[in-house]
């Protein structure tokens, strides 16, 4: 298998790639200072990610919480893909009036968890990173 590398992606990047997806995954610090990490179906609004939860640990943690979010796409079979980290606070934005709030709870999420999810969390001062593992392309060979 030929080395692989890895290539920081910028905002604009990360957005583009979250935009391909509709699942991933929220971490939250419970009160005994353990992470928890929860798969959730997502929708991203301009800059913003949302979901909806029935989660009682991720309804008492999320809120006012540090949060991160992670999405990622690798390939088994070449090793390549990329990944994803939204790191921010979470806001309960199940009952807010604001606009921004407004349109995000507009937006479709399928669930495919069972189970009523019925809070929308939003991840609020977001901050992104991303990487992009690859194989480089060979250099040609002239004879």
């Amino acid at each position: 298998m030929p080395e692989t590398m890895l290539e920081p992606l910028d905002e604009d990047q990360c957005l583009k790639l979250l935009s391909t997806t509709r699942l991933g995954r929220v971490a939250v610090v419970t009160e005994h200072g353990r992470p928890e990490i929860f798969p959730v179906n997502f929708a991203l609004h301009d800059r913003t990610v949302v979901f909806v939860t029935g989660s009682a640990v991720m309804q008492a943690w999320a809120p006012l919480g540090h949060v991160a979010f992670e999405v990622d796409h690798i390939d088994p079979g070449t090793h390549e893909g990329w990944d994803v980290v939204v790191r921010g606070e979470g806001a309960d934005i199940t009952d807010s009036l604001d606009a921004e709030s407004l349109l995000a709870r507009h937006d479709r999420i399928e669930q495919w968890a069972p189970g009523t999810h019925d809070r929308w969390i939003s991840i609020v001062n977001p901050s992104f990173t991303g990487r992009r593992l690859y194989v480089p392309a060979a250099s040609p060979t002239f004879f």
